[in-house]
């Protein structure tokens, strides 16, 4: 975002109040957004606010020793604990490879929304493909492309398949579908990338100068530079994750991330235990950027497969160094594992790969050349898979790593999930902190779901000036209260820019809504919904409305992207 426009938003950093009463009750004359959706509103739970809580998912695959998929589980047949501690499981469901069935009946005019569940053919199992040319060295994503090619053109009917890129920023070649010409078209449109900072991250050796004093003051500069590099493509590379995970969150069903890299520069609970206790190790050593991309794929409860872009590596003659962190591994590792020396980069990135597959339920894929297998893989391991929902008990959200156990009664199958995840506290927030969240998800190239968001465009005239009338409609059950004395107390952060045809920003305002529900003002909005309504001046030349709404209280995000073509009338 221009510096220009970011200093107007933050100096509206005050907490505003949008201009429409807490009555949840459709603005006038305009109906609410998803007017004429009754049949789809009628099938549809009746709408709850929640008071904040945390729901933890975990997506179980179950597999017979012949490593078919097991279909015929119940709820009974689960038990699952939290660190030792036994947990009801509140949510249960069986999702396999199919799209859900599109709505009865079209979208009114100039509604748009960013709720997967309204738009027909929705799977319930995707797979999203990373190319990663930021962390990856050229020879080896060009060997990594060829086989994804050869992936896909052995793509089957029933797959889900997007591909994404990630260089200096996240690019989606393709978004979601089955259809096999359309994603090679898409691939053979990209360019390929030479990383300048993964080779900046490589200390530039130091010229001997005869000075002992200023050699070792060139090498300290030289560290320094390589170290900001690598800061750099940690930040990069967790903001994609993080984008990633919330676009998809609201998905049902399983989400796989196949990201194939050369390196991992996030390092994800790699702290050695304590001498004094056993186990894997608990506490996380984090950057800001990298807490939000592990709170993001804890919410999403997306599965990484990470896969080594480099494919087989010949070893170098030397002691093979075990993983640091492996207490389940089966089927990950294929081949030998790697030797100290014949790693590059070094061996904390295989250590990444495997605590990430790990931890989220994937599996970890290097010194391989089948690639296109790895990929594979990741999707078959979606045509079956178990849902278990549970609201924690232990109340110490506290940062450290929560080991999940699940197991069935039955004797004989595999499981796969995720083996726990970080207790990250929900620390408040100051209204600069909230307003980056907002513009950073502005930024980034997919729609967030976490909240559901439909919102009604109008253009209208006012004295002056050519203004857009906009109806905010978020689903109730996404939003988080917390009880306060007689109230419901909660806030939304709403950000709303205005882009141009080279998308950059023309105008932007934001807006914060702060809400203090009594008892019958917070029944209302269970019942009818809450709308909020917001008219826009327009700018000249804008194409594009872009929208971010945060809930304060749980920081769950949406965003949406209008194109304001087909809204403007001709000439506009």
């Amino acid at each position: 975002m221009p510096r220009s426009l970011a200093s107007r938003l933050l100096a509206n950093l005050s907490a505003v109040l949008l201009a429409i009463p807490v009555s949840g009750q459709s603005p006038q004359p305009s109906p609410a957004p998803g007017a004429g959706q009754s049949a789809v509103q009628a099938k549809q739970e009746v709408p709850v606010l929640r008071v904040t809580a945390r729901l933890v998912q975990v997506s179980v695959v179950v597999q017979d020793k012949k490593g078919e998929p097991v279909a015929d589980l119940t709820r009974e047949d689960f038990t699952l604990s939290d660190k030792g501690q036994a947990q009801n499981i509140s949510l249960f469901s069986i999702e396999s490879t199919h799209a859900m069935p599109g709505p009865p009946q079209p979208a009114p005019l100039n509604v748009f929304t960013n709720r997967f569940e309204q738009k027909g053919g929705t799977p319930t199992s995707v797979t999203v493909i990373l190319l990663d040319a930021l962390n990856t060295r050229f020879e080896d994503l060009a060997n990594a492309r060829a086989r994804v090619i050869k992936f896909l053109g052995q793509l089957q009917p029933q797959d889900r398949v997007a591909l994404y890129t990630l260089t200096n920023n996240l690019r989606v070649l393709h978004d979601f579908t089955s259809d096999a010409r359309s994603l090679l078209r898409a691939l053979g449109l990209s360019q390929g990338y030479v990383s300048p900072q993964l080779s900046a991250s490589e200390p530039e050796p130091v010229t001997p100068t005869g000075d002992a004093g200023l050699d070792a003051l060139q090498g300290l500069f030289n560290d320094r530079v390589a170290a900001n590099f690598i800061a750099n493509r940690v930040r990069l590379t967790a903001a994609a994750l993080e984008a990633i995970a919330n676009h998809l969150g609201r998905l049902p069903g399983r989400k796989n991330l196949v990201w194939v890299s050369g390196s991992f520069p996030i390092a994800i609970g790699l702290d050695a235990p304590s001498s004094a206790t056993a186990g894997p190790p608990e506490h996380r050593v984090f950057s800001e950027e990298v807490e939000r991309a592990a709170r993001a794929l804890n919410n999403a409860n997306l599965a990484v497969y990470p896969v080594d872009a480099r494919g087989l590596i010949v070893p170098n003659i030397g002691p093979a160094t075990p993983p640091a962190f492996s207490p389940s591994h089966r089927g990950q590792r294929l081949g030998p594992p790697p030797s100290m020396q014949s790693l590059y980069p070094p061996r904390e990135n295989i250590d990444t790969m495997i605590v990430l597959a790990d931890r989220t339920g994937g599996r970890a894929f290097y010194n391989t050349n089948d690639i296109q297998g790895s990929i594979r893989r990741a999707i078959d391991d979606s045509r079956i898979t178990y849902v278990l929902g549970y609201y924690p008990t232990h109340g110490q959200w506290n940062g450290k790593f929560r080991e999940i156990k699940v197991e069935v009664k039955r004797a004989g199958l595999h499981l796969r999930y995720r083996r726990g995840y970080f207790a990250l506290p929900e620390l408040p927030l100051d209204p600069k902190q909230r307003q980056v969240y907002l513009r950073e998800t502005l930024e980034g190239p997919l729609d967030a779901s976490g909240l559901g968001l439909n919102i009604r465009v109008e253009p209208i005239d006012v004295p002056g000036a050519r203004s857009l009338k906009t109806d905010v409609q978020i689903d109730s059950r996404d939003i988080s209260l917390l009880p306060e004395g007689e109230r419901w107390v909660g806030a939304l952060d709403l950000l709303f820019v205005q882009r141009g045809p080279d998308n950059k920003d023309l105008a932007g305002e934001s807006r914060t809504f702060d809400m203090r529900l009594r008892q019958e003002n917070y029944e209302r909005i269970r019942k009818d919904g809450l709308v909020l309504t917001r008219t826009i001046p327009l700018a000249a030349g804008a194409t594009q409305l872009r929208v971010v709404v945060r809930d304060a209280n749980s920081g769950a995000i949406g965003s949406l992207t209008i194109p304001l073509t087909g809204v403007l009338p001709k000439g506009s």
